[in-house]
């Protein structure tokens, strides 16, 4: 029987391992460092979730994914390719989804917590 995965005090980790990046960088690549604490199948595809900090930076996403994120600290601006600005700071929730593209502009050191869902395609 599957149980409740849990990581304590996402915000104060201070054990986060560098990582690949998230979308291209435009210019220096930011140091970006994680630590999942889930990963399983979903309905149709691939769950992973952890805590995810990134230094300031900018990079170029195309997300094959749908990902949930809720801001722990930081200030992040996304422009999408529409030209639609949307800023997040700690405290805000919001959801990446599925074919979204743009580009993510850290301006303040970031540490999100995310549930990336991943289609069996992509997966």
């Amino acid at each position: 029987m599957p149980e409740i995965s849990v990581q304590h005090r996402a915000a104060a980790l201070d054990n986060l391992e560098p990582c690949e990046s998230f979308g291209e960088p435009i210019g220096a690549l930011p140091l970006q460092t994680a630590m999942g604490f889930y990963e399983g199948e979903s309905f149709k595809g691939q769950v992973y979730t952890g805590t995810w900090e990134c230094e300031p930076g900018t990079m170029e996403l195309n997300l094959d994914l749908t990902e949930f994120c809720h801001l722990l600290a930081g200030h992040w601006k996304f422009t999408s390719k529409a030209g639609v600005v949307t800023e997040v700071r700690a405290g805000d929730s919001w959801v990446f989804p599925q074919g979204w593209q743009g580009t993510a502009e850290v301006l303040e050191t970031v540490r999100k917590v995310y549930c990336m869902m991943v289609p069996e395609e992509s997966a």
